[in-house]
């Protein structure tokens, strides 16, 4: 039987109809594609920021674990901390959705807390098989050593229990350090935890305690080294080594108490974040980016905190690179 031309050209559509069908994604491929990736900030206010207009920023395009309306179940503990909060993890999302990354963000974050208290206060949040990724931060003075008013073996104990507990609930997760900062109030003033020290002193312990964790541990996708672009910030004269005596041209990366970061603190630690967790390079932003804006940070001043968080981020990569090449020659001996 010859074939009809109508049904040549049903047989040919279909074929190119499969064909095509074929070449695209399936439903669930496009699903993986366009589901956001669903991240927890567990820590404190070293992540909330203390101060407007950081506290505050982008608060509704993230989830604020402990808000309440009117205070009602939240576990906040200052009432001038109005919620819901946004902070450095507003930014961060703010960041992430003008990189055309797809993140989910939440935060988990109440001022003055270690990771023990959150181990034990608020494991119901953390320990739940939906975070894809989750970044931790203890107290901090927390994991410098104890002769400096810390209690590291406290930090060890609890940043490797929190992690075994995202590990039970989802075996996937990416877990993040995020190595805090000297501080101003405890490293000028007299009589101080690290009263007559330099500024790297206290950065130094804090880098230690919190490449130490992720060494020993293992389990740890990384180390976010906000801390660690701080000083570089410092040392390349972008920011004021101490706030107390204010330079002309720097920014200060501190907040009015010496203590939390300011504007700029904060924004260069989202930038931080941008480059380890998300694996973005935020000078690809420019001067141009919208968070930077709405916080009073001027596109030059921008680009170059943008500049020390990749720098800080390549540079910690490639020392950690340089030292598993030297493990290895070792054990080939």
């Amino acid at each position: 039987m010859i074939p009809s031309p109508a049904l040549s050209s049903w047989r040919r559509w279909a074929l190119v109809g499969a064909l095509v069908a074929l070449s695209l994604p399936s439903w669930a491929q496009r699903s993986a594609l366009t589901k956001p990736q669903t991240i927890l900030f567990v820590g404190n206010s070293f992540f909330h920021g203390a101060f407007q207009p950081v506290l505050s920023y982008n608060a509704m395009a993230i989830t604020d674990e402990n808000f309440r309306p009117a205070h009602t179940g939240q576990r906040h503990q200052y009432q001038h901390e109005e919620g819901p909060w946004g902070g450095i993890p507003g930014i961060f999302k703010k960041l992430t959705d003008e990189a055309g990354l797809h993140y989910e963000v939440h935060l988990e974050a109440i001022s003055g807390q270690t990771l023990k208290f959150h181990y034990d206060s608020a494991l119901a949040v953390i320990q739940q098989p939906k975070w894809d990724k989750v970044v931790l931060h203890d107290y901090s003075t927390g994991p410098v050593p104890t002769r400096h008013g810390g209690q590291p073996a406290r930090f060890f104990k609890y940043a490797t229990r929190l992690e075994q507990a995202v590990h039970t609930a989802n075996p996937a997760a990416q877990i993040y350090l995020y190595q805090t900062w000297a501080r101003a109030d405890i490293t000028y003033p007299a009589g101080k935890e690290y009263s007559g020290l330099p500024l790297d002193s206290m950065t130094h312990d804090l880098h230690a305690a919190y490449y130490q964790e992720a060494a020993l541990n293992g389990h740890f996708a990384g180390v976010a080294p906000a801390g660690d672009a701080w000083l570089r910030a410092v040392q390349q004269g972008v920011a004021m080594p101490n706030p107390y005596a204010p330079e002309a041209g720097k920014v200060s990366l501190w907040g009015r108490d010496h203590y939390h970061p300011s504007t700029y603190g904060a924004y260069l630690n989202a930038c931080v974040l941008l480059a380890e967790v998300a694996g973005y390079d935020p000078r690809k932003l420019g001067g141009t980016e919208q968070a930077a804006a709405a916080l009073g940070i001027t596109p030059p001043v921008a680009v170059k905190l943008q500049r020390l968080a990749y720098e800080q981020v390549h540079a910690a990569k490639a020392a950690s690179k340089g030292k598993g090449k030297s493990k290895l020659k070792a054990n080939r001996r």
